[in-house]
């Protein structure tokens, strides 16, 4: 009868014991930061700095997973000095008041539709978050591997 032995599967299995949980939530969490950089950065290009409350408010939110992926939400968090919330703010900004510009909100002012700051930057920040997270898992496995 014939018998075969394999052996160094306890090293491989041991590197994959290191790949956790956490590791998912170390990529998520470099995209994050990219992301953060990324809206503070379109803040500033679209000049919707006053006191750079908002600006700075930008933050991730909390951490969330469940069995196939782990997500974070970015946005201006907080309140500015006067009590509005920088996430109104800045959804107010991106989307504007209403849809039709040529129209008057209760004879006080003009609608104004919003620049898509966000929202039109969707394809760039995918880029650029997508580009921190491959960093950061490209550095877990190297980790991994003794490197």
């Amino acid at each position: 009868m014939a018998k075969m032995e394999y052996g160094g599967f306890e090293q491989v299995e041991g590197n994959l014991d290191k790949l956790s949980r956490t590791t998912i939530k170390r990529c998520v969490m470099a995209g994050a930061e990219a992301c953060v950089e990324d809206t503070r950065k379109n803040i500033v290009r679209y000049r919707h700095v006053v006191n750079d409350e908002m600006k700075d408010s930008v933050a991730p939110g909390m951490y969330h997973e469940d069995l196939n992926s782990g997500w974070v939400d970015v946005y201006p968090q907080g309140y500015d000095r006067r009590g509005v919330s920088n996430a109104k703010k800045a959804f107010v900004i991106n989307y504007g008041l209403g849809s039709d510009p040529t129209r008057r909100s209760g004879g006080k002012r003009e609608n104004r539709t919003g620049d898509k700051f966000i929202t039109g930057n969707i394809q760039t920040m995918r880029t650029v978050v997508s580009k921190a997270m491959q960093t950061e898992s490209d550095r877990i496995i190297q980790e991994v591997n003794g490197g």
